[in-house]
């Protein structure tokens, strides 16, 4: 495995590793982001995301973190995946950041890996995702007023 090397590895491509990427990758970082999926996390499946700046009239997660992603890599970040990471090292100068394709290292890391929501383990919950059954008050409340 050649070891490919990065001024920044940004580990996760939500919001937050993409917007941590779109920074990075401005100031002139040479600038990694890994996903083990498609880029734009959770937020993707986002029918309506209208509390985002903006966008008043909303505009869908996957448009929103379509976006996202393009402005990363227009400021020179490199976008790789899918892109399973399956070991870090942190001893050392130099993090070493290893997948199943490739070994990489970079003078600094950043994970943005998200979190899991806590299933209620109910019948039709899969389903009925996004069509009733919500997990973000915040995020979803408004569609659910009154």
């Amino acid at each position: 495995m050649t070891q490919k090397t990065y001024d920044i590895i940004i580990v996760g491509a939500g919001p937050a590793g993409l917007t941590a990427g779109i920074y990075t990758a401005r100031i002139g970082l040479k600038t990694l982001i890994l996903e083990e999926k498609l880029p734009g996390g959770r937020a993707i499946d986002a029918p309506m995301v209208e509390n985002f700046p903006g966008f008043p009239d909303g505009i869908t997660g996957a448009e929103l973190t379509q976006k996202m992603a393009g402005q990363a890599k227009k400021f020179g970040a490199e976008l790789k995946f899918p892109e399973e990471v399956i070991n870090i090292n942190l001893t050392g100068k130099t993090k070493l950041v290893n997948t199943k394709k490739e070994a990489y290292q970079a003078r600094a890391l950043i994970i943005s890996t998200g979190t899991q929501r806590k299933k209620l383990q109910v019948p039709g919950e899969t389903e009925f995702l996004g069509w009733g059954v919500s997990y973000c008050p915040i995020c979803d409340g408004a569609f659910f007023k009154d």
